[in-house]
Protein backbone atom coordinates (compact mmCIF):
# COMPACT_ATOMS: atom_id res chain seq x y z
CA UNK A 1 0.00 0.00 0.00
CA UNK A 2 2.99 2.55 0.85
CA UNK A 3 4.57 2.08 -2.35
CA UNK A 4 1.10 2.66 -4.14
CA UNK A 5 0.80 5.79 -2.37
CA UNK A 6 4.40 6.34 -3.47
CA UNK A 7 3.67 5.94 -6.94
CA UNK A 8 0.23 8.28 -6.76
CA UNK A 9 2.06 10.96 -5.19
CA UNK A 10 4.60 11.27 -7.57
CA UNK A 11 2.68 10.62 -11.12
CA UNK A 12 -0.15 12.74 -10.09
CA UNK A 13 -0.97 15.80 -7.96
CA UNK A 14 -2.39 14.42 -5.57
CA UNK A 15 -1.16 15.60 -2.10
CA UNK A 16 0.48 12.42 -0.43
CA UNK A 17 2.79 13.62 2.22
CA UNK A 18 4.88 10.17 3.32
CA UNK A 19 7.79 10.20 5.20
CA UNK A 20 11.79 8.77 4.96
CA UNK A 21 11.23 7.34 0.97
CA UNK A 22 13.89 5.57 0.05
CA UNK A 23 15.64 5.68 -2.91
CA UNK A 24 14.28 1.74 -3.26
CA UNK A 25 11.01 2.09 -2.35
CA UNK A 26 10.73 5.43 -5.06
CA UNK A 27 12.73 3.21 -7.43
CA UNK A 28 10.01 -0.09 -6.62
CA UNK A 29 6.93 1.94 -6.95
CA UNK A 30 7.36 3.05 -10.77
CA UNK A 31 6.72 -0.49 -11.68
CA UNK A 32 2.93 -0.01 -10.22
CA UNK A 33 2.40 2.66 -12.51
CA UNK A 34 -0.99 1.16 -14.52
CA UNK A 35 -2.32 0.66 -10.71
CA UNK A 36 -2.33 4.88 -10.65
CA UNK A 37 -4.09 4.43 -13.88
CA UNK A 38 -6.59 2.41 -12.36
CA UNK A 39 -6.69 5.25 -9.54
CA UNK A 40 -6.66 8.23 -12.62
CA UNK A 41 -9.52 6.40 -14.24
CA UNK A 42 -11.85 5.95 -10.98
CA UNK A 43 -11.18 10.57 -10.61
CA UNK A 44 -11.75 11.03 -14.19
CA UNK A 45 -15.07 8.86 -13.90
CA UNK A 46 -16.54 10.66 -11.43
CA UNK A 47 -15.68 13.45 -12.87
CA UNK A 48 -17.15 12.44 -16.05
CA UNK A 49 -20.59 11.85 -13.91
CA UNK A 50 -20.13 15.25 -12.44
CA UNK A 51 -19.86 17.30 -15.26
CA UNK A 52 -22.54 14.95 -17.28
CA UNK A 53 -24.87 17.65 -15.31
CA UNK A 54 -24.44 20.37 -17.59
CA UNK A 55 -26.17 18.72 -20.16
CA UNK A 56 -23.41 20.29 -23.14
CA UNK A 57 -21.21 17.32 -24.30
CA UNK A 58 -18.65 19.46 -25.81
CA UNK A 59 -18.20 21.50 -22.56
CA UNK A 60 -18.29 18.01 -20.73
CA UNK A 61 -15.44 16.87 -22.93
CA UNK A 62 -13.40 20.13 -22.15
CA UNK A 63 -13.91 19.90 -18.66
CA UNK A 64 -12.62 16.04 -18.94
CA UNK A 65 -9.47 17.02 -20.58
CA UNK A 66 -8.58 19.92 -18.20
CA UNK A 67 -9.24 17.76 -15.31
CA UNK A 68 -6.90 14.66 -16.70
CA UNK A 69 -3.79 17.70 -17.22
CA UNK A 70 -4.83 18.94 -14.08
CA UNK A 71 -5.01 15.27 -12.17
CA UNK A 72 -1.42 14.28 -13.80
CA UNK A 73 0.09 17.94 -13.76
CA UNK A 74 1.33 16.79 -17.58
CA UNK A 75 3.81 15.38 -16.76
CA UNK A 76 3.63 13.13 -19.37
CA UNK A 77 2.36 15.48 -21.94
CA UNK A 78 5.55 17.40 -21.58
CA UNK A 79 7.35 13.81 -22.75
CA UNK A 80 5.26 13.50 -25.59
CA UNK A 81 6.14 17.05 -26.55
CA UNK A 82 9.48 16.68 -26.19
CA UNK A 83 9.47 13.41 -28.04
CA UNK A 84 7.38 14.76 -30.76
CA UNK A 85 9.89 17.95 -31.32
CA UNK A 86 13.18 15.48 -31.30
CA UNK A 87 11.41 12.97 -34.00
CA UNK A 88 10.10 15.73 -36.60
CA UNK A 89 13.40 17.62 -36.39
CA UNK A 90 15.28 15.12 -39.42
CA UNK A 91 18.10 15.22 -37.50
CA UNK A 92 20.67 12.47 -36.35
CA UNK A 93 20.29 10.37 -33.25
CA UNK A 94 22.88 12.72 -31.35
CA UNK A 95 20.59 15.56 -32.38
CA UNK A 96 17.30 14.18 -31.83
CA UNK A 97 18.94 13.35 -27.66
CA UNK A 98 19.86 17.08 -27.12
CA UNK A 99 16.00 18.04 -28.28
CA UNK A 100 14.24 15.97 -25.78
CA UNK A 101 16.45 17.53 -23.23
CA UNK A 102 15.73 20.46 -24.29
CA UNK A 103 13.24 22.40 -21.83
CA UNK A 104 11.63 24.44 -24.47
CA UNK A 105 8.41 23.73 -26.38
CA UNK A 106 9.31 24.06 -30.61
CA UNK A 107 6.76 24.02 -33.06
CA UNK A 108 6.61 20.54 -34.06
CA UNK A 109 5.42 19.76 -30.02
CA UNK A 110 3.23 22.55 -29.85
CA UNK A 111 1.44 21.30 -33.26
CA UNK A 112 1.88 17.48 -31.93
CA UNK A 113 -0.02 18.99 -28.33
CA UNK A 114 -2.67 20.45 -30.18
CA UNK A 115 -3.67 17.42 -32.14
CA UNK A 116 -3.24 14.90 -29.01
CA UNK A 117 -5.61 17.16 -27.07
CA UNK A 118 -8.01 18.10 -29.82
CA UNK A 119 -8.23 14.07 -30.79
CA UNK A 120 -9.14 13.33 -27.07
CA UNK A 121 -12.01 15.88 -26.76
CA UNK A 122 -13.79 14.18 -29.94
CA UNK A 123 -13.17 10.92 -28.30
CA UNK A 124 -15.08 12.54 -25.38
CA UNK A 125 -17.66 13.93 -27.02
CA UNK A 126 -18.40 10.12 -28.46
CA UNK A 127 -17.82 8.08 -25.32
CA UNK A 128 -20.12 10.77 -22.68
CA UNK A 129 -21.89 10.46 -21.14
CA UNK A 130 -23.71 6.55 -22.07
CA UNK A 131 -20.21 4.83 -22.17
CA UNK A 132 -18.03 6.95 -19.61
CA UNK A 133 -17.07 3.65 -18.30
CA UNK A 134 -14.11 3.19 -20.88
CA UNK A 135 -12.58 6.03 -18.72
CA UNK A 136 -11.73 3.45 -16.51
CA UNK A 137 -10.06 1.71 -19.03
CA UNK A 138 -7.96 4.32 -21.04
CA UNK A 139 -5.37 5.88 -17.66
CA UNK A 140 -4.76 1.84 -17.31
CA UNK A 141 -4.01 0.50 -21.14
CA UNK A 142 -1.53 3.80 -21.82
CA UNK A 143 0.58 2.92 -18.87
CA UNK A 144 0.39 -0.55 -19.43
CA UNK A 145 1.78 -0.01 -23.03
CA UNK A 146 4.38 1.54 -20.98
CA UNK A 147 5.08 -1.46 -19.52
CA UNK A 148 5.51 -3.33 -22.57
CA UNK A 149 7.50 -0.51 -24.23
CA UNK A 150 10.32 -0.64 -21.30
CA UNK A 151 10.48 -4.67 -21.20
CA UNK A 152 10.65 -5.11 -24.61
CA UNK A 153 12.60 -2.54 -25.85
CA UNK A 154 16.23 -0.94 -24.26
CA UNK A 155 17.25 2.27 -22.52
CA UNK A 156 18.57 4.63 -25.22
CA UNK A 157 22.17 6.22 -24.16
CA UNK A 158 21.97 9.39 -23.79
CA UNK A 159 18.67 9.29 -22.26
CA UNK A 160 19.48 9.82 -18.80
CA UNK A 161 16.56 10.75 -15.99
CA UNK A 162 14.44 7.75 -14.10
CA UNK A 163 13.54 6.21 -17.49
CA UNK A 164 16.76 4.60 -17.45
CA UNK A 165 15.39 2.81 -13.88
CA UNK A 166 12.44 2.56 -15.53
CA UNK A 167 13.80 0.45 -18.60
CA UNK A 168 16.26 -1.58 -16.33
CA UNK A 169 13.87 -2.63 -13.86
CA UNK A 170 11.14 -3.75 -16.23
CA UNK A 171 11.10 -7.47 -16.48
CA UNK A 172 8.46 -9.41 -18.75
CA UNK A 173 6.56 -11.23 -15.95
CA UNK A 174 5.84 -7.36 -15.06
CA UNK A 175 3.98 -7.22 -18.63
CA UNK A 176 2.49 -10.83 -18.51
CA UNK A 177 0.81 -9.85 -15.25
CA UNK A 178 -0.51 -6.01 -16.30
CA UNK A 179 -1.79 -7.95 -19.76
CA UNK A 180 -3.48 -10.31 -18.03
CA UNK A 181 -5.44 -7.94 -15.26
CA UNK A 182 -5.95 -5.51 -18.06
CA UNK A 183 -7.89 -7.86 -20.52
CA UNK A 184 -9.81 -9.23 -17.68
CA UNK A 185 -10.73 -5.21 -16.64
CA UNK A 186 -11.05 -4.59 -19.95
CA UNK A 187 -13.95 -7.29 -20.43
CA UNK A 188 -15.68 -6.61 -16.40
CA UNK A 189 -15.85 -3.34 -17.43
CA UNK A 190 -16.51 -2.77 -20.98
CA UNK A 191 -17.34 -6.39 -22.40
CA UNK A 192 -16.31 -7.90 -25.79
CA UNK A 193 -15.81 -4.38 -26.93
CA UNK A 194 -13.46 -3.28 -24.43
CA UNK A 195 -11.44 -6.92 -24.71
CA UNK A 196 -11.15 -6.44 -28.13
CA UNK A 197 -10.18 -2.76 -28.08
CA UNK A 198 -7.01 -3.55 -25.60
CA UNK A 199 -6.49 -6.37 -28.17
CA UNK A 200 -6.06 -3.95 -31.60
CA UNK A 201 -4.29 -1.26 -29.71
CA UNK A 202 -1.82 -3.31 -28.66
CA UNK A 203 -0.49 -3.96 -32.41
CA UNK A 204 0.04 0.44 -32.79
CA UNK A 205 1.52 0.51 -29.25
CA UNK A 206 4.36 -2.07 -30.47
CA UNK A 207 4.40 -0.07 -33.60
CA UNK A 208 5.38 2.69 -31.35
CA UNK A 209 8.06 1.08 -29.37
CA UNK A 210 9.50 -0.45 -32.39
CA UNK A 211 9.57 3.40 -34.05
CA UNK A 212 11.25 5.00 -30.64
CA UNK A 213 13.93 1.79 -30.50
CA UNK A 214 14.79 2.37 -34.71
CA UNK A 215 14.83 6.44 -34.24
CA UNK A 216 16.51 6.82 -31.12
CA UNK A 217 17.49 2.93 -29.93
CA UNK A 218 15.06 3.05 -27.08
CA UNK A 219 13.34 4.34 -24.61
CA UNK A 220 13.61 7.89 -22.31
CA UNK A 221 11.71 8.88 -19.78
CA UNK A 222 10.39 11.61 -22.27
CA UNK A 223 9.30 8.13 -24.13
CA UNK A 224 7.44 6.42 -21.89
CA UNK A 225 5.37 9.88 -21.34
CA UNK A 226 4.59 9.93 -25.37
CA UNK A 227 3.69 6.22 -25.10
CA UNK A 228 1.47 6.77 -22.03
CA UNK A 229 -0.35 9.86 -23.54
CA UNK A 230 -0.43 8.38 -27.59
CA UNK A 231 -1.77 5.15 -26.39
CA UNK A 232 -4.73 6.58 -24.22
CA UNK A 233 -5.43 8.59 -27.37
CA UNK A 234 -5.27 5.11 -29.62
CA UNK A 235 -7.70 3.22 -27.25
CA UNK A 236 -10.41 6.16 -26.88
CA UNK A 237 -9.73 6.21 -30.90
CA UNK A 238 -10.72 2.62 -31.52
CA UNK A 239 -13.11 2.74 -29.03
CA UNK A 240 -14.85 5.67 -30.32
CA UNK A 241 -14.97 4.07 -34.02
CA UNK A 242 -16.48 0.58 -32.49
CA UNK A 243 -19.25 2.17 -30.97
CA UNK A 244 -19.86 3.93 -34.14
CA UNK A 245 -19.71 1.41 -36.33
CA UNK A 246 -20.48 -2.34 -34.27
CA UNK A 247 -22.42 -0.69 -31.52
CA UNK A 248 -22.05 -3.98 -29.39
CA UNK A 249 -23.38 -4.53 -26.23
CA UNK A 250 -22.04 -7.37 -24.45
CA UNK A 251 -21.18 -6.23 -20.62
CA UNK A 252 -20.86 -9.15 -18.58
CA UNK A 253 -22.57 -6.64 -15.53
Amino acid sequence: MRKILIAISFFTRIPIKLKDVSAEEFYDAMILIPLVGVFIGLILFGAANLFSLIHFIQLQALLLVIAYIWLTGGLHLDGFADTTDALFSARDREKMMEIMKDSRLGAFGAIGLILLIMTNWMAYTIILPEHATAILIMPVFGRVAAIMSTCFSTYAPGGGGLGKRFVEMTGLHHFVIYLVLILAYATLILGLPGLLTVLICLLPALLLMKNLQAKIGGMTGDTIGMTIELNQTFFLVVYSVMLINFPLELKLF
